[in-house]
């Protein structure tokens, strides 16, 4: 049995954690609307666009997507995943742009959540989809020289750890799109067996805020700063000491994740008073807002 001591900590606890949540609900960016929902009916081999983003629904089978000449490319995209590991894929096939151009993507739109056949499924906002990005043919040697822009495409051929066309296999549709810097995790979007597209009006949010611990203040030189997230596993967060406002192209602080490799995200050392300036960004929400923390070193 709990004593009374236990029972009223349990009470304090849980009293805590209704303030936070209502507090949450409270700030700006964590008003966010969660476009969840089960996945979509699809018929197997098809494509399938679909939601109260685009004005007619469109399913397409192989070859008529194939027949589409206009829209079709070949290209080669650099890819880093959540380990992090960089690598090379080619491939063939046709532009998302000109399928959701078909099915009349109305100016509303605000998301595109991609269906795999089993049931995986990946967000992205409109301007994610539709922002200028990247192929770096020398990701690997951590060079932004070369650099190719790239459109998003559905892929019928493609080849991994390659960067001839001519190698390129037959396989279920597959994402491909750019990247936006060498830092820019965008693997986990690039989902395979894709059978529908679903488009939507509901606006997907952003991302919460960057915290840091300790906050900001007067501090002694050697202190370390912990950067902070409500979902660390789901965002990257890209700060600078600078006084620039960060981006992709910033010092990426957690390059891996929780439960790949941890030891990677590193304290920031504190030796001279400066502000670090934080964002977190990730797939399927807009970017959090700009965190500033201004240290003082006594």
């Amino acid at each position: 049995m709990d004593s009374i001591k236990d029972r009223l900590r349990k009470i304090e606890i849980l009293v805590t954690l209704l303030l936070l949540g209502g507090l949450m609900v409270f700030c700006g960016c964590s008003q966010e609307k969660h476009l969840k929902g089960v996945q979509p009916e699809f018929t197997p081999g098809h494509l399938t666009i679909m939601g109260n983003g685009v004005e007619v629904e469109k399913i397409f089978s192989l070859e008529e997507l194939k027949n589409k000449k206009e829209a079709q490319r070949s290209e080669a995209y650099s890819m880093l995943n959540d380990w992090p590991s960089p690598r090379i894929i080619v491939g063939k096939g046709i532009t998302v742009s000109a399928l959701l151009e078909e099915a009349g993507i109305k100016p509303e739109a605000k998301a595109i959540k991609v269906w795999a056949a089993d049931g995986y499924n990946t967000t992205l906002t409109r301007e994610q989809l539709f922002e200028k990005r990247y192929y770096y043919p020398a990701l690997l040697e951590g060079s932004e020289e070369g650099a190719k822009e790239v459109t998003a495409i559905l892929a019928w051929e493609y080849g991994e750890g390659i960067d001839d066309l001519s190698q390129t296999r037959p396989g279920p549709l597959c994402l491909l799109l750019g990247q936006k810097g060498l830092k820019n995790t965008i693997a986990p979007a690039c989902v395979k067996d894709v059978v529908t597209l679903e488009v939507v009006k509901e606006a997907p949010g952003c991302w919460d805020e960057v915290h840091a611990d300790p906050s900001a203040g007067q501090v002694e030189a050697g202190t370390e700063v912990f950067l902070l997230h409500s979902q660390p596993d789901k965002v990257k967060i890209y700060y600078t000491i600078d006084g620039s406002v960060p981006d992709e192209r910033s010092i990426l602080y957690n390059p891996s994740t929780s439960y790949f490799q941890p030891e990677l995200t590193k304290a920031i050392i504190i030796n001279e008073s400066l502000i670090i300036k934080t964002i977190a960004i990730g797939l399927g929400k807009e970017n959090s807002q700009v965190s500033s923390f201004a240290y003082q070193v006594e």
